[in-house]
Formats: structure tokens, sequence, C-alpha cells
């Protein structure tokens, strides 16, 4: 994830208007459904109903204070539900892997909430996340690992990992190194950038989405969030000129607001596919 402190940007005082559109407000229900979509991915179940009741409670009470998973995380979700449904489009059709690519990802606040956003339908999700910078690839390998303890420490041994679908591999590269790690899948049927940052190096950018067009399966998405309007649209625009067809952009109404004019967390998502003829 690109950090928003990493570098001074020039505010936007003219958004397109075209590029925003007022969502429905997201609610407490955004939160349940993101809690209890993360408590039965980690219990390795596909409903809550035989847990425990005191262990759920916990659970709760922990995932309310966790600084993992809070208000950004919870309006995230919620607007990834919007733009991925009005898409059209259903990432792994039938099949029982989602692959998963979270490029630039930072120390990767969202990589559990994306694992059980995917895996909702029982599907087993493979996520790779990738970053250049090592110390923050160590970050995000100890925040997963530390979301894994939060759910079994609560869980006081009653729910218990499934061996499956928690996969997440952390690389500290360049993505399109990627075919040099192993059993790394060529094609994916998600690809995640959040807060992509085009405004400050457009040609690593546009290097970053020509890669990601490259690599997104039969009825896939490139998902990305953007922090400010002007450099939303002119990831949008340099994304059609690649190739890529925009399915559906949104401005997010309820991102969190931050100091710098015109900026706030997750202030826009879309969902992109490639285009016919590319």
């Amino acid at each position: 994830m690109a950090d928003f402190f990493d570098c001074a940007m020039p505010q936007d005082p003219d958004p397109d208007p075209s590029i925003i559109i007022d969502p429905a407000a997201t609610g407490s229900g955004a939160g349940e459904s993101m809690f209890d979509a993360l408590l039965m991915h980690f219990a390795g179940k596909e409903t809550t109903d035989d847990l425990d009741p005191r262990v759920v409670k916990a659970l709760r009470a922990e995932f309310e204070r966790s600084e993992f998973f809070g208000d950004d995380m919870r309006r995230l979700w919620a607007m990834c539900e919007r733009v991925v449904v009005q898409s059209g489009r259903v990432p792994g059709g039938t099949g029982s892997v989602i692959n998963l690519l979270n490029l630039a990802c930072g120390y990767c606040e969202e990589g559990a909430v994306l694992s059980a956003f995917w895996g909702r339908s029982g599907k087993r999700v493979r996520q790779f996340a990738m970053d250049l910078r090592h110390a923050e690839i160590d970050k995000a390998r100890r925040r997963y690992a530390a979301t894994e303890r939060m759910f079994e420490a609560a869980g006081g041994g009653k729910i218990r990992r499934r061996d499956e679908g928690l996969d997440v591999e952390f690389i500290a590269d360049d993505a399109t190194h990627l075919v040099g790690y192993g059993e790394i899948p060529e094609n994916y049927d998600v690809v995640f950038i959040r807060h992509q940052n085009l405004w400050h190096d457009r040609t690593t950018w546009q290097r970053i989405y020509e890669f990601a067009l490259a690599r997104i399966a039969d009825n896939g998405l490139l998902l990305i969030t953007s922090y400010f309007d002007r450099e939303h649209l002119l990831a949008l625009e340099l994304l059609k000129s690649l190739g890529g067809e925009v399915l559906v952009s949104e401005r997010n109404r309820n991102s969190r607001e931050l100091s710098y004019p015109g900026k706030s967390v997750d202030r826009h998502v879309a969902a992109i596919c490639r285009g016919q003829n590319s």
C-alpha cells in the first residue's frame, strides 16, 4: 500500500463529478458482516451456529478494540462489496480456489480482510501480497500472524484454523519477478491495489498497471482504491489507454478524511477488467 505520508501530494481543487457517486451508507451492518466472515474464515466453518457463544463474545470484543479491524476496513469491505456486485463478474467462477494478487501492499492492513471477503462462499483463497520494501513486508507478515493469534487466543482452543484457505504469501520484490517464485499462478482472479500512487510516479505505476491487466484471469477483476479525486481519474484514464475496461467506479462517501485537504482513506474504489480487444 502506498503510504500517503511518504510524500506531499498537491491538492486537487476540482474533483471530476463524473466519478463521484453517492453510495448508500454502510451502517453497522457492514461491520457485522465483516466480523462474521472473519470468524468463519479463521474458524474454518461455514456457520457460527455451533460455536460457543462465550467464545464468539470474546472474539467480538477483541475485534472491536483491535487496531487491525477498525472503521477503515469496514468501509473498505462495504465498498468492495458494492463495486464487485455492480461489476457483474464472479471472479473464480465455479472453481474452488481464488487466486488473489495484492500489489504494493505495504504493511497489508487489509490482508486478513481480503482473504475473508473472497472466501465467504467457501472458496480457498491463495493471496500473494507484494511490496518492494522489505521492512513493510516484514511488518505485513507479523500483522497477519498477530491476526491469527487474536482469533486463536479468543477462541480458547475451541476455534481451530482449517488446514487450507488461509494461505498468504508475503513477497518483498518487484511483481514482474513473480514467475520465479515456485508454484505461483500465471493469472489471478483478483488483483488488488490499495491506494495506488500514480500521482507520485507515473512511469512505475504504468508498468504496474500493465502487469496487473496482463495477469487478470477470465472473468477476473482489478480493484483499485485512491486517496484523492484527480489521481483516481488519471488512473482510470491510464488503465483505459492500456486496454482496461472500467466496469464500476464509486466515490466512497464514508471514507475517513485525512488532515491534507481533499484526501481520504479509500476515497474511490473501482473495478476494472481487460477490454475485449486487449
